[in-house]
């Protein structure tokens, strides 16, 4: 099996950013001198979400599964420094490539399990809840097939504590095919867990590919947290929660 090229392609917007590139294939954006700043839609749709879990500032605890460039981790720690974070991902050789090209601060207090995801779980299980799960596992431009399962997301569940959150980003075709199985897993998880979807209007009505994200919450979604992902960019995103969500994903079944 020929090993994946990894490699970094600078930004055309700022001189300092760069695309993390697998085979070709765009995986991450990082901009190493303001960590704050967060190219891909998604991914500042995440960072909203990760504002609003605690106030400004406020040290979090977070797992992310799936690595990446460690953009989100690299955003949490210069937006709440003091957080503890681990990150999961099974790609050894991406996240060397990564850190020996990108090196995270010295005072990020940032743990790396070289780990398949389903396995990791069963190791956090056994610490302290987290505040939020970061769910973001792509190989190219495809995930993995357990992404979908009940057992998966109930076990992503299980390790967030009291007010806490799961962030998963979907990856979609037409249809919301992946978006819809995705979802499902997470309230047949835990059927009292409120959900929200949030991304382009364009996308979130099944009929063109991108990025969205589901966010589920085993006691409730933060205050604020639909009206903030609708006004804060971006661009507008379509929220779907409640009745809107479940006429979304269900309806067409």
């Amino acid at each position: 099996m020929t090993e994946p090229h990894i490699e970094f392609e600078p930004e055309v917007f700022s001189s300092t950013g760069l695309t993390l590139l697998v085979d070709g294939t765009a995986q991450s954006h990082v901009d190493p001198t303001e960590p704050r700043r967060l190219f891909f839609e998604y991914v500042r749709r995440i960072g909203h979400v990760l504002d609003a879990i605690r106030p400004a500032s406020e040290p979090i605890t977070a797992v992310h599964l799936g690595g990446g460039a460690l953009t989100l981790p690299r955003y949490v720690a210069a937006t709440r420094p003091g957080s503890v974070q681990v990150v999961v991902d099974h790609d050894a050789e991406l996240i060397d490539t990564v850190l020996a090209r990108l090196p995270l601060p010295a005072d990020s207090s940032v743990e790396v399990l070289i780990a398949d995801a389903r396995d990791a779980l069963v190791t956090l299980a056994a610490r302290p809840p987290v505040d939020v799960v970061v769910v973001d596992l792509y190989s190219r431009l495809d995930a993995p097939a357990f992404v979908d399962e009940v057992s998966f997301m109930a076990g992503c569940l299980a390790l967030v504590g009291p007010g806490g959150l799961v962030v998963v980003n979907v990856a979609d075709a037409p249809g919301l095919r992946r978006l819809r199985a995705q979802a499902r897993a997470l309230a047949r998880a835990d059927p009292g867990a409120e959900l929200l979807v949030a991304g382009d209007p364009g996308v979130l009505s099944g009929a063109e590919e991108g990025n969205a994200i589901l966010v589920a919450g085993p006691d409730g979604l933060p205050a604020g947290l639909e009206e903030g992902l609708g006004s804060a960019g971006p661009f507008p995103a379509t929220v779907l929660t409640g009745h809107r969500l479940d006429a979304a994903l269900w309806g067409a079944c």
